[in-house]
């Protein structure tokens, strides 16, 4: 397949990038949790595969790279965007990016944050 799959093809960087692949005429295979945020790109006239799946199971994203390639064959790029951004108060990140469900991952952001909260 000359063209991609983008795993977290949501609203935002993830749908952008989809459309950018589209626009070149390139087939787009499409992953996210909900099938709304993928009619977007799905619209743009080229061959594309909307497939649902939640990045944080694997089971379900490895089916879902598989019907990919089964319909559109092997990508040549594979962008992986998946992410849950939320906002971050003081307090509420782990140390050293200790991951605690629902809180970032991020071990430079955690210790921007926790140095931040010491400082001042």
């Amino acid at each position: 397949m000359p063209g991609a799959v983008v795993v977290g093809a949501g609203p935002g960087i993830g749908r952008a990038v989809a459309r950018r692949f589209a626009r070149e005429g390139l087939p787009v295979a499409l992953i996210a949790r909900t099938g709304v945020t993928l009619e977007a790109v799905a619209a743009l006239g080229v061959r594309t595969v909307s497939l649902t799946a939640d990045a944080t199971d694997e089971t379900a994203l490895r089916a879902a790279l598989d019907k990919a390639a089964a319909e559109l064959g092997p990508p040549e790029v594979v962008v992986y965007n998946a992410a849950i951004i939320r906002a971050d108060r003081p307090g509420e990140l782990s140390p050293r990016g200790t991951w605690t469900p629902g809180r970032s991952t991020s071990s430079a952001h955690s210790n921007a944050s926790t140095s931040a909260s010491l400082i001042g």
